[in-house]
């Protein structure tokens, strides 16, 4: 998830065990904790594209790494007078909110190698947004009021609720996955790879991306806390595979590479971009639900096969305060599978 949550989470894991053993620091210390696997958003370079999507969420975010990732976010403190006596209890707290921090990537969709350097797989379980308030903002208030009356019930709660809410995640993922089955039956699809995506809100409105016969699909999804999921269709388009490259890329042995990482990164839901020449799209993620313009992906020089990375003409932006009436009132647009199965049966 973002930052500013992984580094509340780790304040709170690290008040709910040490907030005894160390009373002035234990969230400090696990905020910065649960906030360090990020600093591979670090590696990077300029002339390869895939640098940065190889390696975030890579071995920093490895289960493996966990004692070395707490033991180097715990070094500034460990020079400090105020925690000369607790250096045992500030490793500790280190090390406990560095633990928190790849557990709950794997709740997201972007993909965390939790078993690297065994293997490459990227764990993304669908289950909570990115970004996500109502996950949040509890745990700022548990770690707060700890932090001010030194008791431990209020933090503990707030995780308590809060793991409860990404159990919630997977309640709505499964009933966004049976949404998908009944729809793409409904279309006489056979699926082949399916990813249903919360998108930012409390978890309401999701992202389905499936394939089949060579097409992926992209709807959104309106899955209500109370009532029947409804549906946004989207539009379709071209499954990419490297045979659909420029044949000046596929003759290079440096852009198949690259092009390999880009397809492992985005779980094989690669697309054309229309009116893009030579350009694919990573298509698990867009701003809208429906949406087959993606935030990122590759475009091949047709001259000399070189990728690089492609960006969307001019950005792509969210209308922030129409999706939070979206949100809030809903979408004249979603309808519900009766519905579309009514009109599908009625216009023959």
């Amino acid at each position: 998830m973002d930052s500013i949550t992984q580094g509340v989470l780790g304040a709170a894991a690290a008040q709910a065990v040490l907030k005894k053993r160390l009373p002035q620091g234990a969230g400090l210390v696990g905020a910065i904790g649960g906030m360090a696997a990020d600093l591979d958003i670090f590696i990077h370079s300029a002339s390869d594209p895939t640098v940065g999507w190889l390696f975030h969420r890579h071995f920093t975010h490895s289960l493996v790494f966990i004692p070395i990732g707490g033991l180097v976010a715990a070094l500034p403190f460990l020079f400090l007078k105020r925690f000369a006596g607790y250096r045992r209890w500030v490793i500790l707290a280190a090390i406990i909110g560095y633990a928190t921090h790849a557990p709950l990537d794997m709740f997201t969709s972007y993909g965390t190698q939790l078993f690297w350097p065994f293997s490459n797989y990227r764990v993304a379980l669908d289950w909570i947004g990115i970004v996500d308030p109502v996950y949040t903002i509890p745990l700022w208030i548990g770690v707060i009021w700890t932090a001010r009356t030194v008791q431990m019930r209020p933090v503990r709660i707030a995780l308590l609720l809060t793991s409860l809410y990404i159990c919630f995640g997977g309640w709505q993922h499964h009933r966004g996955l049976e949404t998908q089955k009944q729809l793409a039956a409904m279309r006489g699809h056979q699926v082949q790879h399916a990813r249903v995506m919360p998108l930012p809100g409390w978890l309401m409105l999701w992202r389905s991306v499936y394939t089949a016969n060579g097409q992926l699909y992209a709807d959104g999804f309106r899955l209500s806390w109370f009532g029947a999921p409804r549906v946004l269709e989207g539009g379709s388009a071209d499954l990419t595979t490297f045979a659909d490259l420029p044949a000046s890329a596929q003759a290079s042995a440096e852009t198949r590479r690259r092009y390999e990482i880009f397809n492992w990164f985005a779980d094989g839901l690669v697309s054309p971009m229309a009116g893009e020449p030579n350009a694919f799209g990573d298509m698990r993620l867009t701003v809208e639900a429906d949406s087959l313009i993606p935030l990122w992906g590759l475009q091949f020089d047709a001259a000399t096969g070189e990728a690089r990375r492609w960006n969307p003409a001019g950005g792509q932006g969210r209308d922030i305060g129409k999706a939070l009436r979206d949100l809030v009132f809903g979408d004249a647009r979603y309808r519900t599978l009766t519905d579309l199965n009514g009109n599908r049966i009625g216009g023959g």
